[in-house]
């Protein structure tokens, strides 16, 4: 009875052991594409918006330097087959880096102001393309003094 009991925990281990390995060889095989030079500029970009969101938080003296990368936002390659509308997203485009220059040269009482513009651009764009990070884009407001 005790060898029954042995032999048994010992073949549900290895069957455990088995598929534990078999789900790794699933999870290895998948074919990851790399992310596009638009979905990259984009994260960029989000990271840029969340460092300015940090520092009007903390009450910071200086932005943090100025995104050099959205000078690309017009002519970066988008994920394949994801459509671009070319009369809409250059506009939208531009009115983001725009936005981005506005609040560089916005006085510091007004760069709060500023930043919502900005991500106010982003959730017009996203409304209209890629809808994805729209709940992502929502919580990047700040709280306004009135």
């Amino acid at each position: 009875m005790r060898n029954s009991f042995i032999a048994l925990s010992v073949i549900a281990i290895v069957a455990c052991g088995a598929r534990t390995a078999q789900l790794d060889v699933v999870s290895s095989d998948q074919d990851l594409t790399a992310p596009s030079e638009l979905a990259l500029l984009m994260r960029t970009m989000a990271a840029h918006a969340d460092s300015v969101k940090a520092g009007l938080a903390r009450g910071d003296k200086k932005l943090p330097p100025y995104p050099a990368a959205v000078k690309k936002l017009l002519t970066a390659t988008p994920t394949k087959d994801m459509h671009i509308d070319p009369i809409t997203f250059p506009t939208f485009g531009t009115d983001y880096q725009a936005k981005v220059s506005a609040l560089y040269k916005a006085a510091r009482k007004d760069r709060a102001r500023a930043y919502n513009a900005l991500v106010l651009s982003c959730a017009n764009c996203h409304t209209t393309h890629c809808p994805g990070p729209m709940m992502r884009i929502k919580k990047m407001y700040v709280a306004l003094e009135e």
